[in-house]
């Protein structure tokens, strides 16, 4: 592959990248929305039903998203390939910055996204599934 090619199969990922990611805001932003509005007083087999549906929509953006990780170190892999190239970009993230205590810029930011996504997954389990709504804010919110 030429210098060029790469660069565009990289930046087409990006893309789809960054598409994934705000679809996946989204339908997170979709279920809070549903949960303050409906599934809080919705019986326990609707709220299982919405919730398993938001899990395989999840796991479905998380697999696409491997999958679009694999593209971009095989773009790293070609680039390293190329020898001296037109642009003089050393690479597009496999560098060990001293703060990030030897993670590659790309595996902290797998590690991080991971981490933010689990621990909002388990936010919305706990105000699906746990929490107690109460009548307070019902009150406030119908006035």
């Amino acid at each position: 592959m030429t210098e060029a090619e790469i660069l565009s199969v990289r930046n087409e990922v990006t893309a789809i990248v960054v598409s994934v990611t705000g679809f996946s805001f989204t339908m997170i932003s979709a279920y809070i929305a549903a949960l303050w509005f409906f599934l809080k007083d919705a019986p326990f087999a609707l709220r299982a039903i919405t919730f398993v549906l938001l899990t395989f929509g999840l796991a479905f953006m998380g697999a696409m998203s491997a999958g679009l990780n694999d593209l971009l170190l095989a773009t790293e892999t070609a680039w390293g390939k190329l020898g001296k190239t037109a642009t003089e970009l050393p690479g597009f993230g496999n560098e060990r910055p001293d703060f990030l205590t030897g993670f590659t810029l790309y595996e902290a930011a797998a590690a991080l996204g991971a981490i933010v996504f689990v621990l909002i997954y388990l936010a919305l389990f706990y105000l699906t599934f746990i929490y107690n709504w109460g009548d307070g804010l019902r009150r406030i919110y119908r006035g």
